[in-house]
């Protein structure tokens, strides 16, 4: 069952909007703009790395870092934690 939600939620990730990122973003207080979150978007859709594999997520996070920058990427780590703790599967992020 565990591997059947982590391959919702990466799929989840890969059709988010701009719009969805931004809600998440106020919701949770973490400050991305609406560059930020098309370009986060827009690499996401793109992303081949596994989120729930700490190594898949800290390659998938320098992308991100390279595209947009250090502070966005650390903002976007933040966020999944936060909706990860919401649904109550923090413990698959570590």
């Amino acid at each position: 069952m565990k591997n059947v939600a982590q391959q919702f939620i990466t799929q989840k990730l890969k059709q988010l909007t701009v719009n969805e990122l931004l809600f998440y973003s106020k919701k949770y207080r973490i400050s991305i703009s609406e560059q930020e979150a098309a370009a986060i978007v827009k690499a996401l859709k793109k992303n081949k790395e596994n989120p729930f594999d700490p190594e898949g997520r800290k390659r998938m996070l320098k992308k991100l870092a390279s595209i947009t920058s250090k502070d966005t990427a650390r903002s976007v780590n933040q966020l999944l934690m936060k909706i990860a703790k919401e649904y109550g599967v923090e413990d698959w992020l570590k």
